[in-house]
Parts: C-alpha cells; sequence; structure tokens
C-alpha cells in the first residue's frame, strides 16, 4: 500500500511536473528550430530524460522514494545541461536566452532537487525499520 503523499510530497511532484513542461518546452523549440546537429544533440540527451521523468512523475503521485531521488538527479541534470547551453550560445537556438530565463530555470530545477529530496527523507523518517 502506498502512504499517502504529504505536503512537501505533493508540492514535489507539483514543481518537478512543471519543471518537466519547462524541459518539453525547450526540447520543442530546439527541434522546431535548431540546426540538424542540434536536433541529434537534443533528441540523444533531452528526449530519454523527458521519457524517464514521465516516468518517474507516476511514481512519485504515489509516494515512492526511489522516485524523488530520481526526480532530483533529473533535476541537477537538467540544470546543469541548461547552464552549458546558455555558457556556449552556439549549442542551440535557445542557447542565446536573456540571463533571466536561465535563472528562472535554474531555480526551478534547484527547488526540484531540494523539495524531492525532503521526500525522500521524509519517506526514510516516516518507514518502519526492520
Amino acid at each position: 500500500m502506498d502512504p499517502a503523499p504529504s505536503l512537501t510530497m505533493r508540492a514535489a511532484t507539483a514543481v518537478f511536473e512543471v519543471f518537466v513542461v519547462a524541459v518539453v518546452a525547450a526540447f520543442v523549440i530546439t527541434v522546431a528550430a535548431g540546426t540538424l546537429e542540434m536536433q541529434v544533440l537534443a533528441t540523444g540527451l533531452v528526449a530519454p530524460m523527458i521519457a524517464i521523468s514521465l516516468f518517474l512523475v507516476r511514481y512519485c503521485r504515489r509516494g515512492r522514494a526511489w522516485s524523488f531521488a530520481g526526480a532530483s538527479v533529473l533535476g541537477a541534470f537538467g540544470v546543469a545541461l541548461r547552464l552549458i547551453v546558455s555558457t556556449h550560445p552556439s549549442l542551440e537556438v535557445g542557447g542565446d536566452l536573456p540571463s533571466s530565463v536561465t535563472a528562472l530555470y535554474a531555480a526551478l530545477g534547484a527547488l526540484v532537487v531540494l523539495l524531492n529530496l525532503e521526500s525522500v527523507l521524509e519517506l526514510r523518517r516516516s518507514s518502519p525499520r526492520p
């Protein structure tokens, strides 16, 4: 039986879902307007991230600790990827976005990491030890 999700877990899942939407939007923009090389790179790096994220969202909603841990890892990976792209504008069509967009994306990713890690810790504290 799945544990009842706490407020922290529901917030972590909601922020993760918003983050996934931001990743999908960036992916669509890159594929629609990028060069062939950028389309292939985005498809190879971001498409698997989106697929894994959708899988994790399902289990975050069920309150599984491993899914919250995975969401934290993907949040950190997404922020790192965005920062790499932002420091090298030639990498993608969105590489030369205003710094405020990159800052917002990084803040959203940091929230994903922190809230999901808090959810993992909360689940570990509440689970009975054998």
